[in-house]
């Protein structure tokens, strides 16, 4: 999936654009920033559900575990920001 300009502005944040980002393939990590300033990382897709009205973000604990649960309402992002990707592990 290519970064797209969907994801730069409140207007165009839609259900569908977030489930198509968390369903990219490879998954790119990112992170969401909200109009109040606060940032929600979402390093899998498994952090992240995508519903009717809200995205749903679980923050990250220590050692890469689920933690707190955040609702978030689609307008209440501001935008997404693309993290880089971990290298693979050597085996």
């Amino acid at each position: 999936m290519h970064w797209d300009s969907r994801f730069d502005t409140l207007g165009g944040m839609r259900a569908k654009d977030l489930r198509d980002l968390i369903r990219g393939s490879p998954f790119r990590p990112f992170r969401l920033r909200l109009v109040d300033g606060k940032g929600l990382r979402v390093p899998h897709p498994d952090f992240a559900l995508v519903t009717a009205e809200y995205l749903v973000v679980a923050n990250v604990l220590a050692g890469g575990m689920p933690g707190d649960i955040n609702f978030v309402p689609y307008e209440h992002i501001a935008r997404i920001e693309m993290l880089p990707r971990k290298p693979p592990k050597a085996a």
